[in-house]
């Protein structure tokens, strides 16, 4: 017989447990007796009937029946089946025994309440268990009998003569003044218990297949019996809606403990979900999400899983977001992994054990609704007017330009098209982009979904010539030739692809330069570009968006782009919302000059510097170089005004050239002091004039002596000018160059001293010849696909100019095979 005594310092955590609603006053009040003796207020034992010795017939062991304690129940029903206990009090006395039962249905003469032996150190007596509904749902039915001091018996007894038995015994508690003295463990605000340690939340689940769940003497539950799962219960916990956070610790004890835990399954009665994913836990997958039909397997990121989980025998919290589009997995606080797909609306939840000998115990189950994606640093807004609050879809705004930076983002890899730049209308701005309290401060999903429209993004190709016809379309026209209102939409851009307008120059010609990091769009060249579907379908009069080519509808939204972007990318910490502006209007006073001349004075007039809502990154001035030189800081006015062209924030530069600067093409350079925003505009500088010296007028003389004539000097000829010899770097981006994939880039830059090259660069691949122009010494080149793996020499050749000398480079390019 074996002896299961639990002494007091290893008993359940103590509390004043709630009852199930379900069990009425007569299901406690069983025997007669004092249940405030003294010597049963505190719980001394807790007894599985399992672990009795089972006699006095064919017992059997009910574990197809889920929600027991331990590691199953037993049903008794025959005259002479019994369970024999042992158990040690610390005093003689009366204590209150709470058995933990189901009665479940049978035929109608049956579907009474029934009864059953209790015998306490030989003493007999029949306790009466109401019916509990279903063999699937458990009471406490209350004794009280009289224990000696040391160890007594305890045994149920079936007795068919007296007793109707039919009776399944799940666990037997000795002392308590109620049953359950598991603690709930604390709840967050706002959040559901699916457990808390307590009977009463165990019981809102129900277990499919063979295998099931057990309550602990330690307020956990854990996996048994080979392949199961158990289920939260719609009567009980309704399916999951909207975005939600899932919490819950998990624990295997050995290494090859394994378990799952299922989110978005349809149904909640079966083995296998039905639908939606499983988050796995196990010695090589823990944090791996699959799918319920296995077509989605990803694995978590390997450094960060290693550098979060604990060690077999200690506790892991899951923190499991699962929103519209997207799982994301925390674990012990850190992002582990994530899947973009469409999740079900709703969904159950469920937990399963994958074999006999992988038990893993879980405890501190909840649900939490929304999901806290991550910290930004500040709020990102929309445009407003002068007075600060009404929209402006004429301005450019943080916010606009943060959603085109996620939706890039999202669509940067080769299944979302690779994407280079992306463009978002202010039309699809719907709310500020505000968390709530002191920044940094943490973003929801719900804020995030609010803050822009939801619609699929679409990936295209679009050629230099063709971004430059939409960034045109910004001031209206509608396909009819008449001026909308508003007549100005300015679009959000992704960071790295900037331009520059005049406000003064006719309609369709005002974008006077396009940048992608720093280089100039290549009016013939192709380039990745994600919108919103609207956009591509050519919305708000941007109808230059319907001629991209190979337009494809990618997995992420809008909605669902920002919010992974905001919760990935503050990861590491507060994400920044944007600084720089991505338009800027320049102009010229009196028009464009050809050249300036050293020494004189460079003049130009910026405008839409400043974004307009208050909390916005704002500069108060520019500083000013020219060739690399300082120029001057010029001051900007940032007045908020109610110009519908994005006209905010004014500069007015007035340069003066360095006289001794080299003669030439060079580049003024703007930059915000504060946000860091930049415009390179290039410039030919010719030479300082020059100064003729005066002619001292001579003395008159009373009587002029003739002079005679002096001998011509002639005239120097002009010092020849002196060129430099040149520095040639190259970069192959990317790195690896796969046959038949890989179009890359060669970026070629050439210095020199005192100077900025200028001229053409030749470059020869096999048979191909490319030709381009340095602009700011730098010229990029795109190659044709390299369809032969080994290695591919490229021969570039610049041909100087006035000032440097020309030089040639040869540079090896590794392909290698896909």
């Amino acid at each position: 017989m074996r002896r299961s005594v639990i002494r007091p310092a290893r008993l359940r955590r103590a509390s004043t447990a709630l009852l199930s609603v379900s069990l009425g006053v007569a299901g406690l009040a069983v025997a007669a007796g004092s249940a405030a003796a003294a010597p049963g207020d505190t719980q001394v034992a807790w007894l599985e009937v399992e672990d009795g010795q089972i006699s006095g017939g064919p017992a059997l062991n009910s574990g197809d029946h889920g929600n027991f304690s331990g590691s199953g129940s037993y049903t008794f029903r025959e005259t002479g089946m019994t369970s024999t206990m042992t158990v040690t009090v610390p005093e003689a006395g009366t204590y209150p025994v709470w058995i933990r039962y189901a009665a479940g249905p049978l035929s109608a003469e049956e579907n009474v309440t029934r009864s059953m032996g209790l015998v306490a150190n030989g003493t007999r007596q029949v306790v009466p268990y109401p019916l509990t509904g279903s063999w699937e749902d458990w009471e406490f039915a209350r004794a009280d009998v009289a224990l000696v001091q040391g160890t007594n018996t305890l045994a149920v007894s079936c007795d068919r003569t007296q007793e109707m038995c039919r009776l399944n015994f799940d666990a037997i508690q000795v002392g308590g003044t109620a049953p359950d003295t598991c603690a709930p463990t604390p709840l967050a605000t706002g959040a559901a218990r699916l457990f808390d340690g307590t009977f009463a939340s165990f019981d809102q689940w129900r277990k499919a297949g063979a295998g099931g769940f057990g309550h602990q003497t330690d307020c956990t539950i854990r996996g048994f019996r080979g392949p199961g799962t158990t289920w939260t219960r719609a009567t009980t916990t309704q399916q999951q809606s909207g975005a939600y956070t899932l919490g819950l610790d998990w624990r295997r004890k050995d290494v090859d403990d394994a378990s799952s835990v299922l989110v978005g399954s349809s149904t909640n009665t079966g083995l296998q979900p039905t639908g939606g994913y499983r988050v796995m836990i196990g010695a090589t997958d823990t944090a791996t999400i699959r799918s319920a039909d296995g077509s989605v397997v990803q694995a978590a990121d390997a450094a960060a899983l290693a550098a979060a989980t604990r060690p077999v025998a200690q506790w892991n919290r899951f923190s499991i977001q699962v929103t519209p589009a997207r799982i994301r997995v925390l674990l012990n606080g850190a992002p582990v992994n994530a899947v973009d797909r469409t999740v079900a609306a709703g969904g159950f939840i469920g937990l399963e054990n994958r074999s006999e000998s992988a038990q893993v115990d879980f405890r501190d189950v909840q649900v939490q609704p929304g999901v806290a994606l991550g910290p930004l640093a500040g709020p990102a807004r929309r445009a407003t007017r002068a007075n600060g609050t009404t929209p402006n879809p004429g301005g450019e705004s943080t916010l606009g330009n943060l959603v085109a930076d996620a939706q890039r983002w999202a669509t940067r890899a080769s299944s979302g098209g690779t994407a280079r730049i992306s463009f978002t209308s202010p039309t699809a701005l719907k709310a500020d982009l505000v968390a709530g309290g002191t920044y940094p401060a943490t973003t929801t999903y719900a804020q995030a979904a609010a803050a822009v429209a939801d619609e699929p993004l679409v990936n295209m190709r679009l050629t230099g010539a063709r971004i430059k016809t939409v960034l045109e379309q910004q001031w209206q026209l509608t396909a009819g030739g008449t001026v909308p209102s508003p007549a100005f939409l300015r679009l959000g851009a992704s960071s790295g692809f900037t331009w520059t307008h005049d406000p003064t120059r006719p309609q369709g010609d005002r974008i006077t330069g396009m940048w992608l990091d720093g280089v100039a769009l290549n009016p013939t060249g192709n380039y990745s570009v994600t919108v919103g579907q609207s956009l591509a379908a050519g919305a708000d009069n941007f109808r230059g968006f319907t001629a991209g080519l190979v337009p494809q509808v990618r997995q992420a939204s809008t909605v669902s782009a920002l919010a992974a972007y905001v919760a990935d990318t503050s990861a590491a910490g507060p994400l920044a919302v944007p600084r720089t502006q991505r338009a800027i209007g320049v102009s010229v006073p009196g028009g464009a000059q050809a050249s300036y001349a050293a020494g004189t004075t460079y003049a130009v007039d910026l405008s839409s510097w400043s974004y307009s809502a208050p909390t916005d990154p704002r500069d108060t001035a520019v500083d000013v170089t020219i060739g690399g030189r300082p120029a001057g800081s010029f001051p900007v006015d940032g007045t908020r005004t109610d110009n519908l062209l994005d006209g905010d924030g004014t500069v007015a530069v007035r340069a003066t050239i360095p006289a001794d600067l080299p003669t030439g093409p060079t580049t003024v350079r703007i930059v915000g002091t504060t946000t860091g925003t930049t415009v390179s505009l290039p410039v030919a500088v010719t030479a300082a004039p020059l100064v003729p010296t005066p002619t001292p007028t001579p003395a008159p003389t009373p009587t002029p002596t003739p002079t005679p004539t002096p001998t011509p000097t002639p005239t120097p000829a002009p010092a020849p000018v002196t060129q430099v010899k040149p520095t040639m770097t190259v970069k192959v981006r990317p790195g690896t160059v796969l046959a038949g994939r890989t179009r890359a880039k060669v970026v070629v830059r050439v210095a020199a001293a005192g100077t900025t090259p200028s001229g053409k660069v030749t470059l020869r691949v096999g048979s191909r010849k490319l030709t381009g122009r340095l602009r700011a010494g730098r010229v990029t080149f795109t190659l044709p696909v390299l369809e032969a793996a080994g290695t591919t020499r490229l021969r570039i050749a610049y041909a100087g100019d006035d000032r440097t000398l020309a030089a040639v480079r040869t540079v090896k390019v590794r392909v290698h095979r896909r």
